[in-house]
């Protein structure tokens, strides 16, 4: 317990952003093919990367970040076809799930975090005594993410923040984590009802894109911005579309409105993989 204490405060000191930005330069540098193809052996090896799964460019990976957000052969993910199906939409680990108590939600046992702190501004108020799921990726995990439902983005809210580790440690011992550290959150509308996915940052996994605009996180000058997308240019979305990137692995927190769904038969640990069903629309 009190080295898990000391932990977090080293955590809390050091500069988590800077390292983060370097760390992301180091991974875009081509390096020696030779090297890479070695320190991407053995990241595999280290955790345990299905690399049977990966779809592997003609010319090989030229970076290490081209590793890191490396796309899958084709077939690997199969998409839920049900019209009333929610899906994962990342491969990741269910850590959390169940129901919003009004405006509260449950990081780990014993801690909560506002959704009022998750989203600081108005659309926090859609999601009152809705549904949350929170998925975490770890190292080994394929890092793009994709739509868990069809419809429209409606907009997208990018939050400075810092970039805390997000293993278990860190989640079970920082209270407001997730509230705390860098993330974009991007708001998904289904006919009627709204979802916000959102994608927290994290140790070296300060950078976010995504793919229906140009924002990018863990820049050097950075503010937050919420965007909203005017009717006729909303991006329409299909369910298991890619939507964005972790350049390495994180956390996606889904958050749902009040009686809008049902969580398929998932329990704590389990892994889905990208286009799983997690939940039906009631």
């Amino acid at each position: 317990m009190r080295h898990k204490t000391l932990l977090i405060y080293i955590f809390k000191i050091i500069p988590k952003g800077f390292i983060s930005r370097i760390f992301g330069y180091i991974t875009q540098i081509p390096f020696p093919a030779s090297f890479v193809n070695f320190t991407i052996k053995h990241y595999c090896n280290l955790y345990n990367v299905n690399q049977n799964e990966i779809y592997y460019p003609e010319a090989g990976f030229r970076t290490f970040n081209q590793f890191f957000t490396r796309q899958l052969k084709p077939g690997i993910h199969k998409i839920d076809a049900k019209p009333d199906s929610v899906v994962s939409p990342v491969d990741a680990r269910i850590d959390e799930f169940g129901n919003i108590n009004q405006y509260s939600i449950i990081q780990a046992k014993g801690i909560e975090y506002s959704i009022k702190d998750l989203i600081p501004s108005e659309m926090a108020y859609e999601f009152t005594d809705g549904s949350f799921i929170t998925l975490y990726l770890s190292p080994a995990d394929y890092h793009r993410i994709h739509s868990p439902a069809n419809g429209k983005i409606i907009g997208y809210f990018a939050i400075p923040g810092k970039l805390f580790t997000v293993q278990e440690f860190m989640v079970n011992g920082l209270s407001g984590l997730f509230t705390k550290n860098e993330r974009v959150i991007s708001y998904i509308k289904d006919n009627k009802r709204l979802l916000a996915l959102c994608k927290i940052g994290a140790m070296n996994v300060g950078r976010i894109t995504l793919s229906y605009t140009d924002i990018e996180t863990n820049q050097w000058f950075r503010s937050k911005k919420e965007f909203f997308y005017s009717n006729s240019k909303k991006p329409a979305v299909k369910k298991g579309e890619e939507i964005g990137i972790f350049h390495l692995g994180s956390t996606i927190i889904l958050l749902f409105q009040k009686n809008t769904i049902k969580f398929n038969k998932i329990k704590k640990g389990q892994t889905v993989r990208v286009g799983q069903k997690i939940a039906s629309f009631l």
